[in-house]
Formats: structure tokens, sequence, C-alpha cells
């Protein structure tokens, strides 16, 4: 759901690390365990060592950081500061911030890994996201665009930092399963993060604790991993650059350019604009917190049923399905409804918009031209951009209108997108099993 649901875009690019690294290296450390729990030298002669303590720390940071670097900074904090008297063109340039820091984070911690560690590079994003609520808390606008950068810089440090690392050491026939669990529990922090808040209450300090405390306590599992003995791989033999981009020529590939570049945008605007809109039907913050939830928890069941039409109908059709129920959902929000009808078309929306990121990043599986890891890495950044310009766009129309703005301009875009689908739809799809991929 990237997705890590995650935000964003910081999902692709960490299972785009991922990929690279296809073998497994034994754990040299004592005493050592097998999977059939055997132990010592006659065990490790059968089959590999997998440090599960490791596995499971790291699968722990994820979960406890993605709280408090995308559930509140991402989620809450936009609505924070409406509450705060931020109009909508402020808000949307602070959620662009947001998405915004995860470009030079995404592109510069694979580098840093190599020269520092992953763990370091962990820690180093996790100051960050710390540096970053601090300085909201005690700061005011403009300077809220800078600690919106860092928390997006931070979480795209921490996301290149964890994932690599835990798929690498994971066993190669589990990997799909393990990292299927793994972005369920990063999943679960749109949904913790709004209801903790609520509780909390919205108008004081107490977001900022509760991002804090989960991303300090993120540092606790992070004591109890292993890092494992890496060998240096061979130097490659350096060929001529290839652009990605011309993997567009694919007909897959172009469906995954579509959702990526509608998808991103739809996704950004609605999670980070959503309170604007409920203050414009009259809701209160605390109902805003309980419907953002809601939508965390659409995106978290839905995507099963979503794979399961990808699986079978191809990733073209699943994503026309989730394009134009995107558009119809947000048309009947746009208009009146009693609450119960609102929550109910609140979690179906959650459901569709996180189901983008999946789905683009099953296209870019698919391509059969170019690496696998560029072609995930280039479905990232095209997310990450449109993910920039989805708040900008949503906050000018919303300035300009009334908060309905958002449902209309997010109609209009997953109509389009249902539109650029329904074109490429009619040439055949590539036969080929489909790959599940974690959000």
């Amino acid at each position: 759901m990237v997705c890590e649901l995650a935000p964003a875009s910081w999902r692709l690019a960490g299972y785009a690390q991922s990929t690279r690294t296809t073998h497994r290296l034994p754990i040299q450390h004592a005493p050592p365990f097998n999977l059939s729990g055997q132990s010592g030298i006659a065990g490790m002669r059968d089959e590999p060592v997998f440090d599960w303590r490791t596995i499971g720390a790291l699968n722990a940071v994820s979960t406890l950081a993605q709280v408090g670097q995308f559930g509140i900074a991402f989620v809450m904090l936009p609505v924070w500061l409406a509450q705060q008297g931020l109009d909508a063109s402020q808000l949307g340039l602070f959620a662009a911030s947001l998405w915004l820091g995860q470009l030079p984070g995404l592109a510069l911690a694979p580098r840093l890994c190599q020269r520092l560690g992953e763990r370091r590079v962990i820690v180093l994003g996790l100051l960050c996201t710390l540096c970053a609520l601090a300085w909201i808390s005690l700061l005011g606008w403009p300077y809220w665009l800078a600690g919106g950068f860092l928390s997006g810089f931070g979480l795209g440090l921490r996301w290149i930092g964890v994932e690599p690392w835990l798929y690498r050491i994971a066993p190669a026939q589990a990997r799909g399963r393990l990292v299927g669990f793994h972005e369920t529990l990063i999943a679960l922090a749109p949904i913790i993060a709004p209801l903790l808040a609520n509780f909390f209450g919205m108008h004081g300090q107490a977001v900022f604790w509760i991002g804090a405390a989960f991303t300090v306590a993120a540092l606790l599992p992070l004591a109890l991993a292993r890092a494992p003995v890496v060998e240096p791989a061979p130097q490659a033999a350096r060929g001529p650059w290839v652009n990605p981009l011309r993997q567009a020529r694919e007909h897959v590939f172009k469906q995954g350019l579509v959702i990526a570049s509608v998808g991103g945008m739809i996704e950004a605007a609605v999670s980070g604009l959503f309170a604007l809109f409920t203050q414009g039907h009259g809701m209160t913050v605390n109902q805003t917190a309980d419907l953002l939830a809601v939508f965390g928890l659409g995106g978290l069941l839905m995507q099963y049923a979503i794979g399961w039409l990808a699986d079978h109908r191809g990733v073209g059709k699943a994503a026309l399905v989730c394009a134009l129920g995107t558009a119809t959902v947000c048309i009947a929000l746009a208009l009146s409804m009693p609450y119960a009808l609102v929550v109910a078309a609140v979690f179906l929306l959650g459901g569709f918009i996180t189901s983008f990121l999946t789905l683009a990043l099953i296209a870019s599986t698919l391509a059969t031209s170019g690496s696998m890891a560029g072609n995930v890495s280039t479905m990232s950044m095209v997310y990450t951009v449109s993910a920039v310009a989805g708040p900008l766009l949503a906050g000018a129309s919303i300035k300009a209108s009334h908060g309905d703005a958002l449902m209309w301009l997010t109609a209009a875009a997953a109509s389009v997108m249902a539109l650029l689908l329904t074109w490429w739809l009619r040439e055949p799809l590539p036969a080929g099993p489909v790959q599940p991929a974690g959000r």
C-alpha cells in the first residue's frame, strides 16, 4: 500500500533496493541455528543460517518509526496545522514539502549506507524526524516548511536503511511472505496515529509527543539488530547509460506510469488537505481524526481484494476499477451525506487510493526491458514528483473555491486516469503471472 500504505513512494524505492541482492549470506555469530533447530558446524553444512532476531528487530523498527515519521508527520500534522489557522495554499505547501524532502533522502541513502552502514543511516533518519518535530512545535510559518522537508528527508533515509537490510537477510523461499508481513505492519501507522491523536487531543502539543515517543522507541529494537557480515560484491563492468523511461514504450510500463503520475498526486492531496474538506462540512477535529483512521483501515483491508483483481484480470483493469471507484466516491463525498455514509465512503476511498502505488509497482516488475531495480526506482521517482504537485494544485483550488474542491479535483484526476487506461486496455496485456507487491 508502498506505502509504505506510505506514504507514499518511500515503499517503492525500498523495494527497488531490496531486489539488488538475491543471494543469502550466512551470519557469522555463535551459536548458529538453522531452520531445523540444529546448531553447530554440522547444521551450517546442511542449510544457511538466518538471523531471526535481526529480522524481528527490523520489523519492529519499521512499525514504530512509521507511526512517528508517517502517521504523525504526514497524516496528523496537516490536521494540527489547519487548527493553527493555515489556509489552503499554505497547507498545500507544507504537504508538498513533506514529499519533496523524500527525494534527496531516497537518492542519498544508498550511498550513505555503503559509507556509514545501515544502522547509522537509520539513526540519522530518526534524528531528522525528531529535529523536525521539535522545529515545527517551537516555530511558526513559514519555518514549518523547513520542518516538513526535514521530516520527509528523515523518512527517506530510514526507509532505505531498513528495507534492503531486512530483505537481504530474509530466507529466499519466504521473502514474499516477509515483504507482505512487513508492509502490513507499516500500514498500521495511518490507523494508529489518528486514533492516538484523537485520544490525547489535537489542540495542544500531544501530537508531537506521540510522534517523538514512537520515533525514539524505534531505536530500542534497532539496538538488538545484528549487522550481517557482507562480502564485497565484485565490481560490475560499466556499460552505456540507458534512459529507464525508454521502457515507457512497453504497454504495461505505460500503464504503470499513468497510475504513478496520477495516483501520487491524488494520495498526497487527499492525505494532506483532508482536514480542509472536513472543516468545510462542519466536522470537528475529532471526527476528522476518526475519518483518517477509517481511511487507513480501508487501505489496509482492501489491498487483498485489489491484489486478487490484479492477479486475475491484470494491472490495467484493476487500476481502472480503482480509478472509477475513486471518482465515484469523491463525487458522493462532495455532496451532502449523513455521517455514517461518509464513514463508509472514506473507507472505500482509502482502499482505492492506496492501491495505486501497489499497482504501479506491479506494472514496473512486469516490464521485460531494463532491470527490475531500475524500473521500480523510475516508478518511485514519478510517484514522488507527482505527490509534490498534488497538494499544491489542491491547495490552490480549495483557496479559490471551497473545501469540496479537493474531492472534485480528485474525481477529475481519477477520471483522466480511467480514460487513459481505457485507451491502452484496447491492446492485449503481456502473458505471465503477476507477482504480488507489498506497500
